[in-house]
């Protein structure tokens, strides 16, 4: 963990959480024939838990007041996300449900105006909408039709809870040791999803071999993907890191390509929205800033 905190950027580090949630898809598909949903998400946050616990050791005795309090907003954050999400895709299907979760991005510059009264600059807002729109044509619109159901609200709901986590992980990021500040997040929904899957879920136990591969991935997925977006997130605000997520469904659509899935026009012109908005969302403001530095005359 030292060395990564020392030798990777934090928008980089963003970037390979997105990579492993685009690769996680294949992962939980297998993992699905095997395992029951929610207990599938206990498992995996489960094991999260544990293997943070086992890196940290003597270090959970240095655990505050405040690192439980900002696991537990944003653990919490993180579980409603995924239980509202699978009690919509009871009733919808699964590209609605897809195009719904992605409101989680034009959700997060509204939030943070709501709650910390902050405003995004207009590269950084157009970029936003950029990707969003690329996103969308990832998903297909033409196999979207919103009917206003109550799966549909419950979904927007669950996008309202994933854009709420980047904001919690950001608002606390800069208070908690980003390794405690995982660890607690893990708990939290390991918690959550444990007493949902007990009182709530058929479960269903029946793994393979491949069952078992796959969950260790996932877990280890997990633990490192909720570390680096809690040190991550440090220094890279909630809006530009927003812009990084986008490039999920990118690395998803790849990584179905490689394994053999068809890759439509759509897919090619969202992908290249979405990562043509990032790179001038990141590098513009840089640019003109320079600019300003070097030809003070032109701000005039």
């Amino acid at each position: 963990m030292i060395f990564f905190t020392r030798h990777v950027r934090p928008e980089w580090a963003l970037v390979m959480v997105t990579a492993l949630w685009g690769a996680s898809f294949i992962l939980l598909s297998i993992s699905l024939k095997g395992l029951s949903p929610a207990l599938l998400v206990a498992l995996r946050f489960i094991g999260g838990a544990l293997v943070m616990a086992l890196i940290l050791r003597s270090r959970l005795f240095n655990l505050r007041k405040e690192d439980w309090i900002a696991g537990f907003s944003a653990g919490s954050c993180i579980f409603l996300g995924y239980f509202l999400q699978t009690v919509g895709l009871q009733t919808i299907s699964s590209s609605i449900s897809a195009f719904l979760t992605a409101l989680y991005v034009p959700f997060v510059p509204l939030f943070q105006l709501i709650l910390f009264r902050k405003r995004p600059g207009l590269i950084v807002s157009c970029g936003i909408l950029a990707a969003f729109l690329g996103m969308i044509l990832i998903m297909d619109p033409g196999r979207i039709s919103f009917n206003g159901n109550f799966g549909e609200w419950i979904t927007i709901a669950s996008a309202c809870f994933c854009a709420l986590e980047i904001l919690v992980l950001s608002h606390f990021a800069n208070k908690c040791d980003p390794m405690l500040f995982c660890f607690t997040q893990l708990s939290t929904v390991a918690m959550w999803s444990t007493l949902y899957c007990l009182t709530f879920e058929d479960i269903r136990f029946k793994p393979t071999g491949a069952t078992f591969v796959c969950l260790a991935i996932l877990i280890g997925m997990i633990a490192f993907n909720q570390f680096a977006m809690s040190w991550a997130q440090k220094s890279v605000s909630a809006t530009r890191a927003v812009l990084i997520y986008t490039l999920e469904p990118v690395f998803a659509g790849l990584i179905g390509w490689l394994v053999g899935e068809h890759m439509g026009w759509n897919t090619l012109a969202g992908g290249a929205l979405v990562v043509l908005s990032i790179l001038v969302s990141s590098w513009l403001p840089g640019y003109l800033k320079s600019r300003k530095r070097l030809n003070p005359s032109e701000a005039s």
